[in-house]
């Protein structure tokens, strides 16, 4: 789950399709391991791996006495790099019932955590994170309980809940100055800059991200050098200063090519295609988000797939060619469907809506946002339920006209 969105205008009656900007923090990168781990040095390094991009707490894990156990965490998080949410969940749950150690429990219900929200299943997710916190607080685990309160902040700010998230990030920011983390510092601060950029204030996104920007060249850290540089570009593209956005992504672009990051390049590119498009540039536009999205079919990155499809269904709706604009929303559906993710799919339902009011097809559009209004509801996105709301509102008024 998802990435920070921004307005796109189109012509169109009702609502406006949601152009994704790509955000580099904290849960919403995606797990890439090529091989099982067969032994402890190897589901260390699995480990360690998975605890750079997401915000999980991992002490204790790689030492898991019982081989049987060790298996189990194996395959959850092989589940989890396959999409396989509910199975990784089993597996994970498995661990959970005879760990003994504090710090053990609440790594796991981290992991469960997470599996709910990559789901959009944010209740879940969210009942996990605070079963999690108590376990920490109760064992005075500092380590564990900023990444709770990392985690937690997203899943507010996926609910629309945006004081919730600042505040959780804000007391993990702490946490981590108080530890010297500051690794963990730069990730709560690019956090923060997404809420703020999500509550329409991008110059304190801009100025987090800066911040976070710092950190990470004094430490050396490319990747999250790059990340900050895209985030910039992003926020920059929303403040409709599209040549700051381009010079950003570019740096940004460079550094990641240079570190062989190819989720991060798609990204880049991506974003790159979404200034282009606000730009009137289409056919580059177009050209960025096709490069992407060869990037993320290759490393199997399905969710940010969909995001590309949907994207360049936005480009093809400003080149004014309605069927290619279904076409390349229904792949994504379809997508997001079978992966589980179940706030794109609403996002694409509520996409594909605005398309058929365009287009004059009531009916469908009608249909279309009842139904993504049903999976706001149900993964509680409370902003995105206010939104559909007020679509079906229009055009049930527009149709008795």
């Amino acid at each position: 789950m998802d990435p920070a969105t921004i307005i796109t205008i189109i012509a169109g009656i009702i609502g406006v399709p949601l152009a994704i900007f790509g955000a580099y923090v904290g849960i919403r990168q995606i797990i890439q391991w090529r091989k099982d781990a067969k032994t402890s040095g190897e589901l260390k390094d699995r480990l360690d791996d998975l605890s750079k991009k997401f915000d999980l707490y991992i002490d204790g894990l790689p030492e898991m006495a019982e081989k049987k156990r060790r298996a189990s965490l194996s395959s959850g998080l092989k589940s989890m790099q396959d999409y396989k949410y509910d199975e990784a969940i089993g597996f994970f749950r498995e661990c959970l019932i005879s760990s003994t150690k504090q710090s053990e429990k609440v790594a796991l219900l981290i992991l469960i955590g997470t599996c709910f929200l990559s789901i959009s299943q944010l209740n879940e997710a969210e009942g996990h994170y605070r079963e999690a916190e108590i376990t920490a607080r109760e064992s005075n685990d500092k380590e564990g309980l900023s990444a709770i309160l990392g985690n937690m902040g997203i899943v507010y700010e996926i609910k629309g809940e945006l004081d919730k998230a600042l505040e959780h990030h804000k007391q993990a920011l702490r946490i981590h100055r108080q530890r010297g983390d500051r690794e963990g510092e730069a990730n709560d601060l690019d956090n923060m800059g997404i809420v703020y950029k999500e509550k329409g204030e991008p110059d304190k996104a801009l100025e987090h991200y800066k911040q976070a920007l710092k950190i990470h060249r004094e430490i050396g850290d490319r990747k999250g050098e790059a990340n900050d540089l895209g985030n910039m570009g992003a926020a920059y593209g929303i403040k409709g200063e599209l040549d700051k956005a381009l010079k950003h992504l570019q740096q940004a672009l460079k550094i990641h090519r240079e570190i062989g990051d190819r989720g991060g390049e798609a990204t880049d590119l991506g974003n790159l295609g979404n200034v282009y498009q606000f730009k009137g540039e289409l056919d580059k536009a177009l050209e960025h988000h096709r490069q992407a999205l060869k990037i993320h079919r290759e490393i199997g990155h399905r969710e940010e797939e969909a995001t590309d499809l949907n994207n360049m269904g936005n480009v093809y709706g400003m080149k004014g060619e309605p069927d290619k604009v279904l076409k390349h929303y229904k792949q994504a559906l379809k997508i997001n469907r079978e992966i589980g993710h179940r706030k794109g799919e609403a996002d694409n339902l509520h996409n594909m809506g605005v398309e058929y009011g365009t287009k004059g097809e009531l009916d469908k559009a009608l249909e279309h946002h009842k139904q993504a209004l049903k999976i706001f509801e149900e993964i509680g996105a409370e902003q995105e339920v206010a939104r559909a709301r007020k679509n079906i509102n229009l055009i049930q008024r527009v149709k008795k006209k």
